[in-house]
């Protein structure tokens, strides 16, 4: 339910966040007309054509000129200028709608990042020193240690190569994206890869979490009381167990955000980190500062989204 206190609190962190956002595109932005070399270059544009596309795109005029211009058109209409090497694509649309996909692999990645996380831990955590718990512990150990484009690579090799050989071709992963938010088919091994090590930190956190909770007395008394041990575990025990595991969501959904550039790219997946590389190599320096500015929005909406599951989980939390 959402207090007066929580209202005042989301609209002071939407104030932060729009802060932030601001800041980073403003020092992206200085950073970026500072580099040598532009994409007008790449273009083999010469002479008249060179000068008058830099007049369209006011290049010719002083930096902060430019700089006031571009603020101006932030903040007023949200408008974060032309692509550079596609004369005429508006930016905003852009990279909205690629917002909007990597959000999608985002969330797919946070399901497996936590489903898979608190399963192993609490598995682990009732199955204390049994070879389940070996067996959990090892393979959460080798999830955090390995990044996630080596196992995104082990994975294509695994489903992609080595299954299309075995059933000759009757059942493998498929590389490729089909329109603009692809199928369940193939979004669910780059979003593996992704939120897969770190599930395996949660499982760790969780773990830990869950030994120390079903110690307490007050587990000892629902036990004694007759309560199944399915509800001990679930209602009364991990429930206070999550409370750390809360806690590490934020730095995980940075990862999983800022993680999505890899795995984008090596699934070919048409999101805001497949068309940051891009940008970057076609020196279109306006998209790129499109992308940063959306990848600080995201990051800031994620982080204050984990913030208020304190309330959800742990009534007694108020802001």
């Amino acid at each position: 339910m959402l207090t007066r206190g929580t209202l005042i609190y989301i609209s002071q962190r939407a104030v932060l966040i729009a802060f932030t956002v601001l800041a980073v595109s403003s020092i992206v932005f200085l950073g970026i007309h500072r580099l040598p070399g532009d994409a007008l270059f790449a273009e083999r544009l010469h002479g008249n054509q060179y000068t008058a596309r830099l007049h369209y795109y006011h290049l010719d005029e002083p930096l902060i000129i430019q700089y006031r211009n571009f603020l101006s058109g932030l903040i007023l209409r949200g408008d974060l200028g032309e692509s550079l090497v596609n004369k005429g694509v508006k930016i905003t649309p852009l990279v909205a709608r690629e917002l909007t996909v990597s959000a999608e692999v985002g969330a797919f990645a946070l399901l497996f990042t936590v489903g898979l996380g608190m399963l192993f831990g609490v598995v682990a955590a009732v199955r204390q020193n049994s070879w389940v718990d070996y067996v959990l512990s090892t393979t959460s150990v080798i999830g955090y240690s390995m990044p996630n484009f080596v196992i995104a690579s082990f994975l294509l090799l695994v489903f992609a190569v080595w299954m299309a050989n075995l059933t000759q071709g009757a059942y493998y992963f498929a590389i490729g994206w089909t329109g603009t938010y692809g199928n369940i088919g193939e979004i669910w091994l780059p979003a593996f890869a992704l939120g897969f090590p770190y599930a395996s930190i949660v499982a760790r956190l969780t773990r830990a979490s869950m030994l120390e909770v079903i110690r307490q007395e007050y587990i000892r008394t629902a036990r004694a009381k007759g309560v199944t041990e399915l509800l001990v575990v679930i209602r009364h025990a991990l429930r206070n167990a999550l409370i750390p595991v809360i806690t590490i969501l934020g730095p995980l959904v940075i990862g999983i955000i800022t993680g999505g550039v890899v795995i984008e790219n090596i699934f070919g997946i048409p999101g805001l980190g497949k068309e940051f590389a891009q940008s970057i190599l076609n020196r279109d320096y306006n998209i790129v500062i499109g992308v940063f500015t959306m990848y600080a929005a995201m990051i800031g909406v994620a982080n204050l989204g984990v913030d208020l599951l304190y309330t959800v989980i742990d009534p007694r939390i108020r802001y």
